[in-house]
């Protein structure tokens, strides 16, 4: 049997599953498990390898050729909210064991699935509140202010939204996936540009890190560098709860005199409900679960 963990990623829905899957296919596999990554584009591939340490990858374009690539003696677990609650039965009847992570607080396992829900316990299983371990291990930080947007942005909506950002001695870090020159576009709105490849120095040394990336706020939590997380519009307002659950202040909006007064704020945390060995949890409870 193989576990196949198929991730959503790509250049309209960005790294964020990856950013916490990858942790937890680390771990599958320092627990004797045989797991391949599988992800929307072969450049999520190369990230998790150059990142993550992820040796076994393929890239699948559309879901349904996971069969391709899969029989049904392979278990797979699906982070992803792609196609529905039809195909998502089909593939519970069709491979070993099927488990799929939702960011839906709403949702409910259909009969023959497991659920693991970022938003809640279901059945007693552990919450993904996942986050690679290195974040943990802090540095020294500086008084930089650093905002990500997130590894996506095709339709280039932070340029009309950047405008908040004038005057406030900011440094865009940018995303994985954004275009050639987009940086350069950004710049006049920003103190400076940090590039993509700069991403866990500048996420654990900054002294303000204000992201509309849930998974990254919480990777900034971990690391001590004072979260703020920035809404981005048309966003699951889920992500506000989960947010204050951890103490991270949220922005509904992109309004500059809102993003000044969070800047200059103090807030306090809840830092000890993000465990550095969440993903090994995880990990055994998947493991435990394969029929």
């Amino acid at each position: 049997m193989t576990l196949y963990y198929y991730i959503n990623t790509g250049h309209r829905v960005g790294l964020d599953r990856l950013r916490r899957s990858a942790p937890i296919i680390n771990a599958l596999e320092s627990e004797g498990i045989d797991v391949r990554m599988l992800t929307n584009d072969f450049r999520a591939g190369e990230y998790a390898k150059e990142h993550f340490g992820i040796k076994r990858y393929v890239s699948v374009d559309v879901v349904r050729n996971i069969a391709n690539i899969a029989t049904p003696a392979d278990a797979l677990v699906f982070d992803s909210a792609e196609e529905g609650r039809s195909m998502w039965e089909d593939m519970a009847n069709y491979f070993r064991t099927f488990i799929r992570i939702s960011d839906n607080p709403d949702d409910q396992a259909s009969p023959r699935e497991i659920l693991l829900s970022s938003m809640k316990s279901v059945s007693g299983a552990p919450q993904v509140d996942v986050v690679d371990p290195r974040y943990f291990d802090r540095v020294s930080h500086t008084d930089e202010k650093v905002f990500f947007w997130g590894d996506d942005d095709y339709e280039q909506k932070l340029l009309a939204l950047s405008d908040a950002f004038v005057g406030l001695d900011v440094t865009l870090l940018e995303g994985y996936y954004f275009f050639m020159q987009y940086g350069s576009e950004l710049a006049a709105k920003f103190k400076s540009v940090a590039e993509s490849e700069a991403y866990d120095e500048t996420l654990m040394r900054a002294g303000k890190f204000i992201t509309s990336s849930p998974q990254s706020a919480l990777e900034a939590l971990a690391a001590g560098s004072s979260p703020i997380y920035l809404k981005k519009p048309d966003v699951s307002e889920a992500w506000n709860g989960k947010m204050e659950g951890f103490g991270i202040p949220v922005i509904e909006n992109f309004d500059k005199k809102a993003i000044e007064k969070a800047v200059n704020a103090t807030f306090v945390y809840n830092e000890k409900m993000l465990r550095k060995d969440a993903a090994s949890e995880i990990s055994r409870y998947i493991k435990d679960n394969l029929r």
